[in-house]
């Protein structure tokens, strides 16, 4: 493993981008939160540094945070979006966020987190149409621990399948990161069979 790699494992700011980046990704879906863990787990493997638990449990964290923020922010939205939604067509999709919701809130909270731009939007979402705050984190928790264990330990097994070789091992996780994402995607839509508006 270069040093330089070894060098930037073992500074305890790595830790801080993971939580800043995996917060951002809620507010602003183009965040490489995944990559970000994915590439970490990659680097625990090689070098031991970060710790593979405190990895995960600050990826969760922060996008337990970010999740949240985006709840809020889109609670404090609902009156000024109720009072906007004069079209018909506006209030049949808004309707079929909150029946969606309603009917599945704890799988698509959970699930869409891997679909890309479900999170934020799921997140958004949920504080416009009045989902339940304390279901709505829990879920959130829920998936979130899913998610970064997912994330650091794919990045972990493709590290330790090509030590010596850590953008071998970075691009395998990489692409079974993606195919989880795949299936994630197809378990989300065929549950999901609730008529749209």
């Amino acid at each position: 493993m270069p040093h330089q790699l070894d060098a930037v494992a073992a500074s305890p700011w790595i830790l801080a981008v993971v939580f800043v980046v995996a917060g951002l990704d809620a507010l602003l879906p183009f965040m490489p939160s995944e990559s970000t863990v994915v590439a970490c787990g990659v680097v625990a493997a090689g070098t031991g540094r970060p710790h593979l638990a405190l990895l995960i449990a600050v990826a969760a964290a922060g996008a337990w945070v970010g999740d949240a923020v985006s709840f809020r922010i889109g609670r404090r939205s609902t009156e000024s979006v109720a009072a906007r939604l004069t079209h018909r067509r506006a209030k049949a999709v808004h309707d079929w966020v909150q029946r969606l919701l309603t009917s599945r809130g704890g799988l698509v909270v959970v699930f869409a987190r891997y679909v890309p731009g479900g999170r934020s939007t799921t997140a958004l979402a949920a504080g416009l149409v009045g989902y339940p705050s304390v279901r709505f984190h829990w879920y959130t928790a829920a998936g979130v621990v899913l998610w970064s264990i997912q994330a650091a330990l794919i990045g972990y097994l493709g590290g330790a399948l090509f030590a010596g070789h850590p953008v071998l091992g970075f691009l395998l996780a990489c692409g079974m990161a993606l195919a989880v994402t795949g299936i994630a995607v197809l378990v989300q839509s065929t549950a999901n069979r609730v008529p749209a508006p």
